[in-house]
């Protein structure tokens, strides 16, 4: 019986020729067809088995990647502990035509993500394929691990859908971490910045407190504290497991969520003893800072991001070797910018 509603829906989906009706899409199968018509009864599943899902919801820079790939290298262990994760991406080309490794489901999330956020759906499209395999998944008593990052940009109409999407499991549980908010923008701050090349001007002259001012309100709504308010508009609040980014007890972000994730022992177990190594961490932009200082004032000749790279790097080794790592004085912004 599954197979025979993917297989109609997947025919369905060859119509859809433009983002906003892939948000149709979404809608309609979400409230209208699997509501009426993905029964017990009609599919024979079994009538009362207990099935899960478990969803990671970020925020960024609250140890996502880690978390993820994380997962994607132990899902046999993941198995063990009942749970499938729907078709996680894998070096796939990106809108942009660079080919990327995604061990999450972030072209499942944005199926949920607005059509105005234009920017990331474009980026990373929605794929009503990974939507159909995870209710196949349901259909046949399987428990589901979700995790991505752009879960957190839902608003009130996207987290309904996912709501009602989730329905076909017996049990929800919503992971998402908190950080405090002037140590998660700083460390978003860097994340947007690392990358940046001298020829982009404009974000070596962009300092924290100008990306507090122009930008504070829209990062307040990726927010933890924001996402969990709209998260409690919609779920119960036993549904929603809120874990703490500066908890000293455990060893990082994995082992935090995977042991207080329901039914995942041999998880929690593996993100204690086995070595695990921080992907995606915070950088640290202070030596390249201080060395196009040196160049704005002249002190030093930097003509390409290679030797950027080599004088930013011997900055670090001066630091480290002839000051003890000593940390630099920070100013705070006044209270009106934060």
């Amino acid at each position: 019986c599954s197979q025979d509603i993917i297989q109609h829906m997947s025919r369905k989906t060859h119509i859809i020729v433009a983002t906003s009706l892939i948000w149709g899409f979404v809608l309609f199968y979400s409230n209208q067809f699997l509501q009426q018509n993905w029964t017990h009864k009609a599919c024979n599943s079994k009538s009362h088995a207990m099935t899960r899902a478990v969803i990671h919801m970020g925020p960024h820079k609250t140890g996502t990647t880690t978390i993820q790939e994380f997962a994607y290298h132990h899902i046999d262990l993941l198995r063990k502990d009942g749970y499938e994760m729907p078709e996680v991406d894998n070096a796939e080309k990106n809108a942009r035509g660079k080919t990327e490794s995604h061990p999450n489901h972030v072209h499942f999330a944005t199926c949920f993500v607005s059509p105005k956020n234009g920017g990331l759906r474009t980026v990373y499209p929605c794929d009503p394929d990974r939507l159909l395999h995870g209710l196949d998944l349901a259909a046949k008593g399987h428990n589901v691990f979700l995790t991505a990052e752009p879960f957190n940009d839902m608003d009130q109409e996207g987290i309904a859908m996912l709501k009602s999407y989730l329905s076909h499991w017996s049990d929800v549980t919503i992971m998402i971490f908190y950080r405090r908010y002037y140590d998660w923008l700083p460390s978003v701050f860097n994340e947007i910045h690392k990358g940046r090349r001298l020829v982009q001007q404009e974000k070596w002259e962009e300092s924290i407190v100008d990306f507090l001012f122009q930008y504070s309100e829209s990062y307040h709504r990726l927010h933890v504290v924001s996402l969990f308010n709209r998260l409690q508009q919609k779920f119960k609040k036993e549904n929603i497991v809120l874990l703490d980014y500066h908890d000293k007890q455990t060893k990082g972000p994995e082992e935090n969520l995977f042991c207080n994730m329901p039914n995942a022992a041999h998880m929690c177990n593996a993100t204690r003893f086995i070595d695990t190594s921080t992907s995606n961490p915070s950088a640290n932009l202070d030596y390249s800072d201080l060395a196009y200082g040196a160049k704005k004032e002249g002190l030093i000749s930097i003509p390409d991001d290679r030797k950027m790279a080599q004088v930013a790097e011997s900055i670090e080794r001066y630091h480290k070797s002839n000051l003890n790592a000593r940390k630099f004085e920070r100013v705070c912004p006044s209270s009106s910018i934060l």
